[in-house]
C-alpha cells in the first residue's frame, strides 16, 4: 500500500514543532499567546487540527520561525514553483 502524501498541514505542522522542540518552548507558552488551550496546540502538532493563516504566523513569531521559510519548505517538498 503506497505512503499517504503529507498535505500542506502535515508539512507545516511537523516543521513548526520540530522548530518549537529546537528551542525549547513549550506547548503551554505557544497556547497562552494564542490565548487558546494546550491541547489545541498538540492537536495542530500531531495533524489533528488545522490553523488559520494568522495563527501560523503568530505561532511562527513565538518560536522565532519566519513563516516564509515554513512555506517555502512545503512548495519545495511538492515541487510547487511559481
Amino acid at each position: 500500500m503506497p505512503a499517504k502524501k503529507m498535505t500542506a498541514n502535515d508539512v507545516i505542522s511537523k516543521r513548526l514543532k520540530s522548530i518549537r522542540a529546537d528551542n525549547d518552548i513549550t506547548q503551554a507558552k505557544i497556547a497562552k499567546r494564542l490565548n487558546m488551550a494546550q491541547t489545541a496546540v498538540s492537536r495542530w502538532e500531531r495533524q489533528f487540527g488545522t490553523m488559520n493563516a494568522e495563527q501560523i504566523v503568530t505561532y511562527c513569531k513565538i518560536i522565532g520561525a519566519n513563516p516564509e521559510e515554513i512555506f517555502a519548505e512545503y512548495c519545495k517538498e511538492r515541487s510547487i514553483r511559481k
